[in-house]
């Protein structure tokens, strides 16, 4: 299974003129592999919001997360915060 997905990793992207261009980091966006490397990646996340009682949904790499108390302080859209394990 790891050598399809590096493979796929590797295949490159047709452009619209017809050639190909080499892919040497990330997945393709939009492409079929993408929302399931990201199940793959935030399962952690998952249990540990799980195991911390907070109520979340997610899609691949969309997702809410609530909580009942406010935020220590004021966050902007772009701010990304991480989950630290007590």
């Amino acid at each position: 299974m790891l050598r399809l997905i590096g493979a796929y990793l590797r295949a490159g992207v047709r452009l619209e003129n017809g050639t190909v261009e080499a892919t040497t980091q990330g997945v393709p966006q939009g492409g079929p592999l993408s929302p399931l490397l990201a199940n793959i990646m935030l399962d952690p996340l998952d249990k540990e919001l799980e195991r911390r009682g907070l109520r979340f949904a997610r899609y691949a790499d969309d997702f809410l997360i609530l909580v009942r108390r406010p935020p220590r302080r004021p966050t902007g859209d772009a701010e990304h915060h991480a989950v630290r394990r007590s």
